[in-house]
């Protein structure tokens, strides 16, 4: 959950953390709102799953590219207006895989570890907010 201005924005962290526990998302929303300090944890174990899951997606996006797909990257972490907007021109352009794609439908924002396309015709949504 982030708080941007006077709207909040929420991830699909923050939806599957409000399905699982209601009272995580009070806690979320008070350190949004900035009147609870978030807390502070290490965990060696976390951080060992955290490379597993780099390792996972880097050798899937290289079977991706093994199998001859054209894999483009939405450079940058957050959501912001041109990480979004380099998403959807790459969706208009038809690129057939984008990794780390921005996502904004708000209130709800997001990175998507990989997009693929489907040869299926759809009509990719104009300029996002």
């Amino acid at each position: 959950m982030l708080r941007i201005g006077s709207e909040l924005q929420f991830s699909a962290s923050d939806l599957v953390g409000y399905l699982n526990c209601g009272h995580l998302t009070t806690l979320d929303r008070k350190v949004a709102d900035g009147t609870l300090a978030k807390p502070k944890t290490y965990d060696p174990l976390l951080e060992i799953l955290q490379e597993r899951g780099a390792q996972h997606e880097a050798a899937y996006i290289d079977h991706l590219r093994d199998a001859g797909l054209e894999v483009t990257f939405v450079e940058g972490k957050g959501i912001d207006n041109a990480s979004v907007a380099s998403t959807l021109a790459y969706m208009q352009a038809g690129k057939q895989v984008v990794v780390q794609a921005a996502l904004r439908a708000l209130p709800f924002t997001g990175r998507a570890d990989i997009l693929r396309r489907i040869e299926t015709p759809s009509e990719v949504p104009g300029p996002m907010r």
